[in-house]
């Protein structure tokens, strides 16, 4: 405070006439930007981002084959999960070739789309450099 907030007071009790009360809107609005910072570290925590790839699948007799570009074979390792058509597989193992062989898929014979799951991560992880 400048020495001119100061003048004119005679006595301490004229210091409190200065002093001007925080509202309780002031506090609501502090307590909210607290709560949204609290539940965005928590969410940080608890979610995670699934960093994937994807490829073509071709379901044949509910055998899968993957057509994955070359530059991203080596990023394929057992057990990820495959996801095709909204259900769920992982890669069991790799051929002779170096092709994923993939768990069966209850799906007619047809071409699809399908994403890898390479890796999982959290937020929070950005923030810490992981």
């Amino acid at each position: 405070m400048s020495k001119n907030n100061y003048q004119g007071i005679s006595n301490p009790d004229e210091l409190n006439k200065r002093l001007q009360k925080t509202s309780p809107l002031t506090w609501i609005i502090l307590g909210i930007v607290i709560a949204i910072l609290a539940s965005f570290f928590a969410w940080s925590i608890i979610h995670k981002i699934n960093i994937r790839i994807f490829a073509k699948a071709t379901v044949i007799d509910k055998n899968v084959t993957l057509h994955v570009d070359d530059s991203d074979l080596n990023k394929l390792k057992v057990n990820q999960k495959v996801y095709i058509s909204g259900k769920e597989g992982k890669i069991l193992s790799f051929d002779e070739n170096n092709n994923p062989v993939v768990s069966e898929f209850d799906l007619k014979n047809d071409e699809y789309t399908c994403y890898i799951v390479i890796k999982q991560m959290r937020p929070v992880d950005f923030l810490i450099g992981r």
